[in-house]
């Protein structure tokens, strides 16, 4: 039975229980972030499961599929996402709402989105470095020399101011480096323009499969990848393939048959990190 509407006021046994799955990874991808009197930051539970109670409550969660799309067998189908999710052994109750969240949370990294800019912070530390990487030697009457030749400049329309003595340039990249231990953090620092950006179709594909790889990565119990007979295949890559299909994040026929362009996704992306801010989860 489908709960109706969430508990957001108080703790609610059976309703964490049933979110047991998604809470699991939505401490992996999306924790929260405390900053100590010391300026130290680390990470604590996640409030991406409150968010998804009330987004879920109020009808907002960006999914295009049902609950009997996810039991839904295909007759064409001879091996359905729900039929896969049984022989694994999952829960099926509670891997709906992680999909439910998975799919809200790709939702939020990849459409109108958005993408940061590196914060002035940053950029004035890739200032310093790239100072001091060319940094040859220091001597107390010549000064400064560089391994190359290095200007600095400054540049408005119609005017260009510009430095290119050793000595200037090395001495602005200390005093930067000397006035950023003293900026707090949170400051304007640490603020960064952004914009609006959509991801392509691959990107949320490999999101997708990135976050339920976790789940698998979490629960060992369920990864188990064999073939019994007649039985139904018990492949994670193979359900995710089916999944990517059922909730339409591609029209790819060949995703429903078998894992290969999933396969391929995730080669493709193998080093990929996102770069841009969950517009509903932070």
């Amino acid at each position: 039975m489908l709960i109706e509407k969430f508990d957001t006021e108080s703790y609610n046994k059976v309703e964490e229980n049933l979110l047991e799955y998604m809470i699991a990874v939505a401490d992996r991808f999306a924790p929260d972030l405390v900053i100590d009197s010391d300026g130290n930051a680390y990470t604590v539970d996640s409030q991406a499961p409150l968010i998804f109670k009330r987004r879920y409550n109020q009808g907002k969660l960006k999914v295009s599929f049902s609950y009997s799309d996810y039991l839904k067998r295909d007759i064409n189908d001879n091996e359905n996402p729900i039929d896969i999710i049984r022989a694994l052994g999952i829960d099926a109750e509670k891997f709906w709402y992680l999909l439910l969240f998975v799919v809200d949370y790709v939702e939020g990294s990849t459409t109108k989105t958005l993408k940061c800019n590196p914060s002035p912070r940053e950029e004035i530390k890739r200032l310093i470095d790239f100072i001091e990487t060319n940094e040859e030697s220091v001597h107390d009457i010549y000064g400064v020399r560089h391994h190359q030749p290095m200007k600095l400049t400054l540049q408005i329309k119609g005017h260009r101011f510009i430095i290119d003595n050793p000595n200037t340039i090395s001495a602005i990249g200390g005093m930067c480096g000397m006035a950023l231990e003293n900026m707090e953090y949170i400051s304007f620092l640490d603020r960064c323009p952004s914009k609006i950006a959509d991801k392509k179709d691959s990107v949320r594909i490999w999101l997708f499969a990135k976050m339920l790889r976790c789940f698998f990565d979490i629960h060992p119990q369920f990864a188990a990848q064999r073939k019994t007979g007649n039985d139904t295949t018990k492949s994670t890559l193979r359900l995710i393939s089916k999944l990517v299909y059922m909730i339409g994040f591609t029209t790819i026929e060949d995703y429903r048959t078998d894992d290969e362009n999933l396969k391929g996704i995730l080669k493709q992306y193998r080093n990929y990190k996102i770069d841009t801010i969950n517009t509903i989860y932070g």
